[in-house]
């Protein structure tokens, strides 16, 4: 008899997680102020990056290349988006990883690595070479003529931009995840806005110098820019293709990743040409815009990491937790109803004073004093606020419509979602100073503290 009452106490234990699985603390497994200490500080870090990037935009609009190549306004957004969308889902990806113990062997981890380096440089490449080519035709249709004299120049700088800023942003990436593994923080909630932090400031850095650089290259020797075309088509690209491969873990993503991240760059392109009708309209939209841009995007990057990270914990990919609906109310969204309304709970409230105290930064380092008034101040709070929300119930429809159709989210609903952030930003921000100059309230013109001087 005793053995059977030794099977019945080893049994008892099995049934207990059934029951506690949904419940917020066998599913966040951390108090509600643990998760916002992690959430507030890359938040405000992510801002400050977003401040200086604003700043930096604000500045190299005024130089030669920005003005005898317009086009450059257009890839600006499109090219830090693209930036974005693959950071994102490289952070997503490793952050699954890493929460169900992928990474806690060195081989594996090493394998993971290397392959999801080897893909998003595979991405960059690609997508840096459809992006200044769509460009181009764009601006010449608008223009009915021909503009393909820059094209060269274009490209090489968008292929520089984007292969070199998502081989430095991923390694730091990979970094901060270990770190948060090692140190038993979320990566769901650090690794995002850490690196998108730095992001659109190494985008636009690179691409505005690198674009300078050849503008004046090809005034003489155009061949460079033709030459460094054809080693990343011609070398880099078969070299990384074959890296990702012949890599279990990228394998399967090297085909199925690819219409989410061109869909994404279609939205973006959107972005770009309101970014580029609105920036000699209004002064100061080129330093707000990656702000809420950079900011809404990397809110519903968390959610959506998040969401990622719990379905694969709950269920199988293709079924739905039985208490889970993909069309759901944006109150039980936003508040309370559905697993995710803490971290919902917690964007928000973190959202409308970190927006107010980094308009408040930019503003000041941008004129060197303090002049947006609370007019001002009050519209981008709610601009802000109001794309935040339609990110984060896109974000819940998104991520479970896919998660049904057994596509995983990691991968295919973050493109889409800073893709969406971009296109809805940049038009709510261009809306809001349209409104502000309607009612004689506008941000006023004067020349910024910081002005970036070298002869290009």
């Amino acid at each position: 008899m005793a053995p059977k009452r030794e099977k019945q106490t080893v049994e008892q234990p099995q049934e207990q997680p059934e029951v506690q699985e949904d419940s917020d603390d066998a599913i966040y497994r951390e108090p509600w102020y643990s998760t916002l200490i992690q959430i507030v500080l890359p938040f405000f870090l992510a801002g400050m990056g977003t401040i200086t990037a604003g700043i930096m935009l604000g500045n190299v609009q005024h130089w030669t290349v920005y003005k005898q190549m317009t086009e450059l306004f257009v890839l600006v957004p499109v090219l830090c988006g693209l930036k974005g969308n693959l950071d994102m889902c490289v952070a997503a990806r490793f952050c699954t990883h890493s929460n169900l113990g992928h990474l806690k062997n060195k081989g594996d981890t090493w394998k993971i690595v290397i392959g999801n380096m080897a893909l998003v440089q595979v991405q960059a490449i690609v997508c840096a070479l459809l992006l200044s080519t769509f460009t181009m035709a764009i601006t010449s249709g608008v223009a009915h003529k021909l503009k393909f004299e820059n094209f060269s120049t274009l490209t090489a700088a968008a292929l520089i931009t984007s292969s070199t800023a998502c081989l430095i942003l991923d390694s730091g990436l990979m970094v901060i995840i270990l770190f948060s593994q090692r140190y038993s923080f979320n990566p769901d909630y650090m690794a995002t806005p850490i690196v998108a932090s730095i992001g659109d400031v190494v985008t636009i850095s690179l691409l505005s110098f690198s674009s300078a650089y050849m503008y004046d290259l090809a005034k003489s020797s155009m061949w460079i820019n033709v030459s460094i075309m054809a080693c990343y088509l011609a070398v880099l690209l078969p070299l990384w293709l074959i890296v990702a491969l012949r890599n279990s873990y990228t394998r399967p993503l090297l085909m199925m990743s690819w219409v989410p991240v061109l869909g994404a760059l279609c939205i973006s392109e959107f972005g770009g040409f309101v970014l580029c009708s609105s920036v000699e309209q209004f002064m100061g939209f080129a330093v707000f815009s990656p702000i809420i841009n950079g900011i809404g995007g990397n809110l519903v990057c968390v959610q959506a990491s998040n969401m990622g990270t719990i379905l694969h914990r709950r269920s199988m990919l293709g079924q739905l937790p039985t208490d889970t609906r993909i069309c759901e109310w944006p109150h039980r969204v936003y508040f309370y109803g559905t697993v995710y309304s803490r971290v919902s709970r917690i964007l928000i409230i973190v959202s409308i004073p970190g927006n107010v105290i980094l308009v408040y930064i930019a503003d000041y380092l941008y004129k060197g004093h303090i002049s947006v008034g609370p007019v001002f101040l009050g519209s981008f709070a709610l601009t802000s606020l109001l794309q935040l929300l339609i990110l984060l119930w896109s974000a819940h429809f998104l991520v479970h419509l896919l998660w049904k159709y057994r596509i995983d989210p990691d991968s295919s609903a973050i493109p889409y979602l800073t893709a969406l952030g971009d296109g809805l930003g940049t038009g709510l921000l261009a809306v809001m100073f349209r409104l502000l100059r309607y009612f004689d309230k506008e941000y006023t013109a004067n020349e910024p503290m910081f002005r970036i001087k070298l002869n290009i």
